[in-house]
């Protein structure tokens, strides 16, 4: 019987399915999540992983060649596991696709309302019992109306943040490495810009894309330059992509108005200096973060892993090159 690591929290029904069929161990990610030290100890010797976005390096699956077989990451990015080590070693790596679009694209126009209207200000002001008379200077925002908004990786996330922009009255724009297609553009009503004119020209800058090579450290000193001064940016993707001392920076400068982030550049460690300026609305990688979403990702980890072992099948195979 294959034996499993699980470092993930799991529903009921999952978790008796896997114990029926393979043996388990659990590690209870609720409470904490392993480093990287802790995950090569703990995770030691078993045939499939579970894994809540645990660095899964080259030096883990080489020790475990002989004994691991296959990966099962709960979310869509896999940026944490060496899937060129995982190819080659014949490990199979799985993800959970097209779960959490809708539940990622609601919380990036939440988080561009809270810091353009000033509403997570608000909510602590009247909580700390200082709204005293009347309001009509305070906290004021800006609208969403008519305005431009740029999104840096218009996949299938970055398409249901469209549909919901333009219900807000916002120009969209797009920058891919490959232009959409007509039938496409027309259908959610975008227009394609180089990267330069797209953080040039647009007021909200929406991060969407993978963490690459390329698109690590994406935007640094330089880039914010370019950025208009009333212009904010949006971090739904991966927190390397911004230099976060140079994003603190740039703030601290007025290079730009503000920030709103969901992932960070060593997260869960913070830029301290990020927690002290009001422009900035921050969440803890919390974009798929619905019931639903999180249950169905769930859900289907562990259905990608069992189908792996029982059936033989490849659903939701990454490593494209796995034989």
């Amino acid at each position: 019987m294959n034996k499993i690591f699980v470092h993930c929290r799991l529903p009921k029904k999952e978790l008796e399915i896997l114990k029926k069929n393979f043996l388990l161990k659990i590690h209870h990610s609720k409470n904490i999540v392993l480093n990287e030290d802790e995950f090569f100890i703990k995770a030691k010797g078993f045939n499939g992983i579970i894994s809540q976005g645990n660095v899964i390096n080259k030096n883990f699956i080489k020790a475990n060649k002989n004994s691991l077989k296959a990966i099962s990451n709960v979310g869509v990015g896999y940026d944490n596991i060496d899937i060129d080590a995982a190819t080659k070693s014949g490990v199979a790596v799985f993800n959970t696709p097209n779960l959490m679009n809708g539940a990622v694209a609601d919380l990036t126009l939440g988080l561009i309302l809270s810091v353009v209207r000033k509403i997570c200000l608000g909510n602590k002001f009247v909580k700390d019992r200082k709204w005293k008379g009347n309001s009509w200077d305070l906290f004021w925002g800006e609208s969403l109306q008519s305005e431009k908004i740029g999104i840096i990786g218009l996949g299938n996330i970055g398409k249901e943040v469209a549909l919901r922009a333009r219900s807000f009255g916002l120009e969209v724009f797009y920058h891919n490495r490959n232009i959409l297609n007509n039938s496409t553009e027309k259908k959610y009503k975008v227009k394609y810009l180089n990267f330069d004119d797209l953080i040039s020209r647009c007021k909200f800058i929406v991060l969407l894309l993978p963490l690459t090579k390329e698109s690590k450290h994406l935007f640094t000193k330089k880039e914010f330059k370019k950025m208009r001064k009333d212009s904010y940016i949006i971090n739904m993707a991966r927190g390397k992509i911004i230099k976060e001392t140079d994003l603190v920076d740039a703030l601290k400068k007025n290079q730009i108005a503000g920030a709103a982030l969901d992932v960070f550049e060593n997260e869960p460690k913070v830029e301290k200096k990020l927690l002290t300026l009001n422009n900035v609305v921050l969440m803890p990688h919390a974009g798929s973060a619905t019931v639903i979403a999180r249950t169905k990702m769930m859900q289907l980890a562990c259905n990608n892993l069992k189908n792996f072992f029982l059936k033989g099948t490849l659903d939701n195979l990454v490593n494209k090159g796995f034989k």
